[in-house]
């Protein structure tokens, strides 16, 4: 077998802090084995009957599709740019051959300060759409001039929560309702794949942002049984 037919597809998990685990209790990270994108590995390759599948953590905490926070940066430090289009094109190539790419921010352009519509937010969610599309030799390994399958995943249903407030989420509970159907109709209008992934988890009561450790293997499963289709 030659090392081209044993390599693993790939799959680029690009988002936010709950692509990268932030844990709702405060306690920092979700351990390896919990987070979404590694149990997505796990279970791709359970149902796998050819190649293997590997993902990729791209996970930011407080990043956005296009806008530079640094209010949500200070936290951090302020020693990034929360602009998910300034690190998307790095992380293609660096990542690439992909044969999936799965988008999973809005949340955070959901804050009250950056004063951005559903409308607004989902134009943020179109461009990087098109930089994908655009990449070049990015795609899979047999078709590398070919765009890597795109996966647009919804963001959770906010709750006001003390600490969401805390963090500027004022008005993101029907935001962020208005940004999954908003989602749904870029992901016809563009012919790409569409999770909504408030239709199979909720996020913790404790800060009304983040997912908990049991809803992670929910939004594993859902995301696998759409990428088998592929």
């Amino acid at each position: 077998m030659t090392a081209s037919a044993q390599e693993a597809r790939t799959v680029l998990c690009f988002g936010d802090s709950n692509t990268w685990g932030f844990n709702p209790d405060g306690g920092g990270r979700l351990p390896h084995d919990t987070r979404w994108p590694n149990q997505l590995e796990q279970q791709l390759n359970r149902r796998a009957s050819g190649k293997a599948w590997r993902t990729i953590e791209d996970g930011l905490n407080s990043r956005t599709w296009l806008l530079d926070d640094p209010i949500g940066a200070a936290r951090y430090g302020a020693q990034y740019s929360c602009s998910g289009r300034s690190g998307l094109m790095t992380s293609l190539h660096s990542h690439k051959p992909i044969d999936v790419v799965i988008l999973a921010l809005g949340c955070n352009d959901c804050k009250d300060y950056l004063n951005l519509s559903a409308e607004q937010i989902a134009d943020g969610a179109r461009i990087l759409i098109h930089d994908i599309r655009s990449a070049l030799n990015c795609g899979p390994r047999e078709r590398p001039d070919q765009p890597p399958c795109i996966v647009l995943m919804t963001p959770p249903l906010v709750t006001i929560t003390a600490q969401s407030l805390n963090w500027g989420f004022a008005g993101a509970d029907t935001k962020s309702q208005a940004l999954a159907r908003r989602y749904l109709q870029l992901a016809d209008e563009l012919e790409l794949l569409a999770f909504d992934v408030q239709t199979v988890a909720t996020a913790s009561s404790l800060d009304g942002i983040h997912f908990d450790s049991q809803a992670q293997s929910a939004i594993a499963s859902g995301l696998a049984d759409l990428i088998a289709q592929i």
